[in-house]
């Protein structure tokens, strides 16, 4: 028996039958069908469920299988996904279906497929038959970018597999292969991660290809190879282990065979030809690592290390660790620091027993100074009802070294301090100490012959560039003096110190945009700081703590400061037990977790912000100017009074950044004696980042600038003031067209007339950012080499080569996409 009539949907009783979530169809004619116990119904059809609404010409429902049919221009939307389709069948129940002529878009991911058949499993599981994925949903007609396969197996959120896969570009397939793996997702597994291509005028073709290990929640590795067709051949290792904020172990080792570098070669990589040791041996190796572990809620162990075969190593890679984290720059450092060590806390006060060894990379190892231990308390006391505090510090530390004055000190600095106030008019404090010390040591004292003198050529002067008899001009030179110092000595230094200080403030009603108040105050201050005149001169000499010069010190000044009150901002998220890829966010691996902040409508700084009742107060900018005045000897060439210094910050927005340092010398009108200014800028109009994940690429146009100067009168010692006297670099990039960006980053040395290094680049793009296609040239001083550098970006999937351009000083405060990745940037 069959029925016709019109209706609104399905009866109640019927959706009933079919429990879970309810079922309602509507359309402009239903028929039932009694025999199979099928609803069909005509003309606009629209099935409801939940948050899923399924349109079609004609909606067949079989109640008695609980399933669906759907025919004649298919569409389906919820809140994932939408589908479209000529035809499809569709399991109520599991929801899950099968679809003709189908194509799917995944609406967050913006991920894309098509094929003459799709099935689609439980959850966001999609068998894909003769068919393609891509991320460039966005485009009508033939993808920019997207691979082609016979079978496709993709679990959105996870991975995806295609057998007999073509990777196409604009249609035409460029590469084929029987069996592919592909990332889905932004979670963490292991694969291949997108590696990097360069050539180098240095280095030759240069291909890094790193591997990731998803090794369980906690741990994970990358391993990579590492190949420099001109200079070495290599590997590098990396463990991470993440068992809470501060329970963590990373180990970054690298090993490298220079057997193809040239001599020439070598020699025209060492700028810097007066290092002590500048050997490049055929076997190089590097190690970093840093580790905290929480033995007890108070006791904590840590260690951080840096070790290398050789003077020249940082200086000479480009590439040190295989993740983001650990902090340095370390193609500049000076020596390579390890320290280890253990550290209790208490209640005010803390204890800590460290070693700290150091790897001198410019002068000779032996007289590299190592502190082995270094023990260490400090604290705070308060006395008479939190009247006075008493601060205490106290350190026993044995120093080391092969060659040269060593030996233990005992030291301490005690000090109590009065604070005061003056009802919310003045506010002060007192404070008195001493600096003091024992001394039990041996050995010869150590002679400094500095840059711009010519050593003479003799036995003592061994460890200077080529033995003496050559003008120092980068480096100073260090050898054993004849005399020595030997036995024990102690000293003593009181001090005292002073200070006063005042808030004058007003507050103003703006209500614009999301700030609603603005208030400025102006803070005067004033300090004394005295220190008697006591000869030190013949205490040994290993670090600051070794000598307090003699002062009767006044440092006067205001600042004055903006702060903004805002409302309506969304809350700050906070993460926590962050896994080792959540932590460093795998933008750039076959599959990676990013994380982008959202960007409120306001001009207010990222950080630092206070939040009370709903209410975000933060510090828009501050200024502060002032001076010194030592009544007991000169500060400065012929006079008791200081430069005049000023510093200025304007704290991050979506806008700009700005800080600046100048010191003025009002002494015969000198003039300015030292400045410096670093601006970023970014324009209102620029994008906020993709949607989706762009890997290792750059977002956003901005500018930033930096400028440097000294003036060479007033530097310690002329010969070393060329290369610090006037500086500049920059960096910006702009989009030009939807389709085209350019990069420029010159960074020059005024005082020596030369440039240190500059980088361009050029970025091609799709207009959706589905892809991105970056290409950058290096022409550097240190090391002498000129650089070219290609990075391509497939939007949701990472980036493959080396990233050529610098990064967004917005981004890199979390303004702007993910900056973070596995595979650093450098």
């Amino acid at each position: 028996m069959k029925s016709s009539r019109k209706m609104g949907g399905i009866p109640a009783p019927v959706r009933a039958e079919h429990g879970g979530t309810p079922v309602t169809v509507t359309g402009q004619e239903t028929i039932y069908d009694s025999k199979t116990d099928t609803f069909v119904v005509k003309g606009d059809a629209v099935m409801s469920q939940g948050g899923s609404v399924l349109k079609a010409d004609e909606i067949d429902i079989m109640r008695r299988d609980r399933q669906a049919r759907a025919i004649g221009h298919v569409h389906l939307i919820d809140p994932e996904i939408e589908m479209w389709a000529s035809d499809g069948t569709i399991d109520i129940t599991n929801e899950t279906m099968v679809l003709n002529n189908a194509k799917i878009l995944a609406k967050q991911d913006i991920y894309h497929l098509e094929g003459k058949q799709i099935v689609k499993l439980e959850g966001q599981s999609y068998e894909v038959k003769d068919g393609f994925f891509t991320t460039c949903g966005c485009e009508k007609g033939t993808p920019d970018w997207s691979i082609n396969a016979d079978q496709m197996v993709v679990n959105i959120g996870h991975t995806g597999t295609a057998k007999n896969a073509t990777f196409d570009v604009a249609g035409y397939p460029i590469m084929k292969t029987p069996y592919l793996i592909f990332p889905a997702d932004t979670s963490r597994h292991s694969g291949l991660l997108m590696g990097r291509e360069g050539e180098s005028g240095l280095r030759g073709f240069q291909w890094l290809q790193p591997y990731y290990i998803a090794i369980n929640r906690s741990s994970d590795a990358t391993v990579a190879l590492d190949i420099e067709t001109s200079q070495r051949v290599g590997g590098l290792a990396e463990y991470r282990l993440v068992n809470g904020k501060d329970d963590y172990l990373w180990a970054d080792g690298a090993f490298y065979d220079e057997s193809l570098r040239s001599n020439a070669n070598r020699q025209e990589d060492i700028v810097d030809p007066q290092i002590a040791d500048s050997h490049i041996p055929l076997d190089r190796y590097g190690f970093i690592a840093m580790t905290r572990e929480h033995l007890t809620n108070d006791l904590i162990a840590y260690g951080d290390t840096v070790s290398v075969s050789d003077s020249l190593y940082l200086r000479e890679m480009d590439v040190w660790t295989l993740s983001h984290g650990f902090g340095g720059n370390f193609n500049s450092m000076r020596n390579a620091p390890s320290n280890f060590g253990l550290l209790d806390q208490f209640e005010d006060a803390f204890v800590r027993l460290q070693g700290t060894w150091n790897e001198d990379l410019i002068q000779p190892q032996q007289f590299a100074l190592q502190r082995l231990p270094d023990l260490t308390v400090t604290g705070r006391q308060e006395l008479f009802n939190n009247l006075v505090f008493a601060d205490y510090d106290a350190e026993a530390v044995n120093f080391y070294r092969y060659k040269g004055i060593d030996g233990a000190r005992l030291d301490a600095n005690p000090r109590i301090t009065l604070p005061w106030r003056l009802g919310d008019y003045l506010q002060g404090y007192g404070e008195i100490g001493s600096q003091a010390a024992f001394y039990d040591t041996a050995g010869h004292n150590l002679q400094i012959i500095p840059v711009g003198t010519t050593p003479s050529a003799s036995a003592a002067h061994n460890t200077c560039a080529k033995g003496g008899a050559v003008q120092l001009t980068q480096n100073n030179c260090v050898v054993l003096s004849p005399f020595s110092a030997q036995g024990t000595s102690a000293r003593i230094v009181p001090y005292a110190t002073a200070g006063i200080s005042t808030v004058l403030d007003r507050v103003y009603d703006v209500k614009w945009k999301s700030i609603e108040k603005l208030k400025n105050t102006i803070e005067p201050f004033a300090n004394y700081y005295y220190v008697p005149n006591i000869y030190q001169g013949n205490m040994p000499l290993f670090d600051s703590f070794d000598r307090l010069n003699s002062r009767s010190l006044f440092t006067y000044g205001f600042t004055t400061r903006l702060f903004a009150k805002t409302s309506g901002l969304p809350p700050e998220e906070t993460i926590t037990d962050a896994t080792p890829t959540e932590g460093l966010s795998d933008t750039d691996s076959t599959v990676g977790l990013s994380h982008e902040e959202p960007i409120a409508d306001s001009l207010v700084p990222h950080a630092g912000n206070i939040v009370r009742d709903g209410e975000h107060s933060s510090e828009l900018g501050s200024l502060t100017i002032q001076q010194a005045y030592d009544m007991g000897h000169q500060v400065a060439n012929g006079s008791d009074m200081s430069d005049i210094e000023a510093l200025m910050q304007i704290y991050a927005t979506r806008v700009a950044s700005f800080s600046s340092q100048v010191d003025y010398s009002p002494r015969a009108h000198a003039g300015v004696t030292l400045a410096g200014a670093w601006i970023s800028y970014q324009p209102p109009w620029s994008t906020s980042g993709s949607n989706m994940n762009m890997g290792r690429a750059l977002q956003g146009s901005f500018l930033k600038l930096g400028i440097n100067y000294a003036n060479r009168r007033d530097t310690v010692i002329p010969g070393t003031n060329n290369n610090a006297a006037e500086f500049v670099s920059g960096a910006a990039y702009t989009e030009l067209f939807d389709f085209m960006g350019v990069y420029f980053s010159p960074n020059y040395d005024f005082a020596s007339g030369k440039a240190l290094w500059t980088e361009y680049g050029m970025r091609l793009k799709s207009p959706c950012d589905c892809w991105a296609a970056d290409l950058g040239v290096t022409d550097s001083y240190n090391p002498n080499e000129v650089q070219i550098q290609f990075q391509l970006t497939l939007g949701g999937l990472g980036s493959y080569g080396r990233s050529p351009f610098g990064r967004n000083p917005f981004q890199q405060q979390g303004l702007v996409g993910s900056p973070t990745g596995v595979l650093p940037n450098y």
